[in-house]
């Protein structure tokens, strides 16, 4: 049989098959419908949820320990699993060693900084004050030699007098200049030491630079301790001891049991008696009633609950969700409660 042939001895089954699909498609929208309608009518019921949350490691690495297991209830701040510290206590142990090695060297160039800039100090000022006394001496040769001058152009005293001043005031300039490349020498010994200090600063930065690592280890460290965000009940377990996860694999999913809700479609033609903040009253299938709180009332509907047909001529009733904050520990997601109504004040 070729292709065609088979086509043509199938084709009317598979066509039949496709209608019926869609049929059975079309009447199960119509039914879920149906039973919106009818359970709308025999009482306004929804549907309860809770505040749940994926609990993940900061740390990846092997899963060495659980805790816990599904459906245990857990206290803010429990330890829930445990990762393996090895590596993470190689590097805390790597940096601590980092940064020991970089305070000795700083230690130790302080230590030679400040003992050498204090003779630098002492030999700047020494020269200095040599310096000063120089000059005093060069001016005074100067001026004993500018008056000898005058007095040998008229003849007043003799050469071997003149040159004798001449001498004293070379020998006073010279010791003035010697005194000046001593000043310039101590000085810039000096700023080569304050060059130095840049170094320190430097070395005192990285220094920094390491303690920060050395507390990202030991904040790492700490984080392979896996714990329960609040209090609450383990829903699911998404890992097993030996596993190696990353950051974004989630190790478990904890439900806050005090942080609940229950979610009401109501029409649009119930809707008037209702305010946000009213106290009411749901009652569970299991026959508890519990008391809420209107947190929120949907501006947009959710769904009709009632469709327009042509004998009634009207058009289709919309469900707007109310949100009833209960925080009871007898409600848990997934639960049904039909709401009663309010609470009289």
């Amino acid at each position: 049989m070729n292709i065609r042939q088979y086509y043509r001895k199938y084709q009317k089954p598979l066509k039949l098959a496709v209608f019926l699909m869609a049929l059975a498609s079309g009447l199960g929208i119509f039914y879920w419908q149906t039973s919106l309608a009818q359970q709308a009518d025999a009482g306004l019921w929804g549907i309860a949820d809770a505040k749940e949350s994926n609990v993940n490691s900061k740390v990846a690495g092997r899963v060495v320990t659980l805790y816990v297991k599904e459906g245990d209830t857990v206290t803010a701040g429990q330890v829930l699993a445990r990762i393996d510290a090895d590596a993470e206590s190689i590097q805390q142990r790597q940096a601590q060693a980092a940064l020991a090695a970089q305070y000795a060297q700083i230690q130790q160039v302080v230590l030679s900084s400040d003992s050498t800039k204090g003779k630098l100090d002492a030999a700047l000022k020494q020269a200095q004050a040599q310096a000063v006394q120089a000059k005093t001496a060069k001016d005074l040769a100067a001026k004993d030699e500018a008056r000898y001058a005058a007095l040998l152009q008229q003849d007043a005293i003799p050469q071997q007098t003149y040159d004798s001043y001449r001498s004293k005031l070379d020998q006073a300039q010279a010791n003035y200049e010697a005194a000046q490349a001593a000043v310039d020498s101590a000085q810039s010994a000096l700023t080569e030491n304050e060059a130095n200090q840049a170094a320190q600063d430097a070395a005192r930065k990285q220094a920094d630079a390491l303690q920060s690592q050395v507390d990202t280890t030991q904040l790492n460290l700490g984080e392979t301790e896996i714990r329960a965000p609040y209090d609450g009940v383990i829903t699911q377990k998404f890992v097993e001891e030996g596993a190696l996860i990353a950051t974004t694999v989630p190790l478990f999913a904890i439900q806050d049991t005090s942080d609940n809700w229950v979610d009401v479609p109501v029409k649009e033609t119930n809707l008037g008696p209702y305010q946000v903040r009213d106290t009411v009253t749901l009652q569970g299938r299991n026959g508890e009633y519990v008391q809420g709180t209107i947190e929120s009332i949907r501006r947009k509907a959710d769904f009709a609950t009632q469709k327009a047909t042509s004998e009634r001529g009207d058009t289709d009733v919309m469900a707007f969700n109310v949100r009833v904050r209960t925080n009871s520990s007898a409600v848990w997601p997934g639960m049904r409660f039909k709401l009663i109504g309010k609470v009289s004040s």
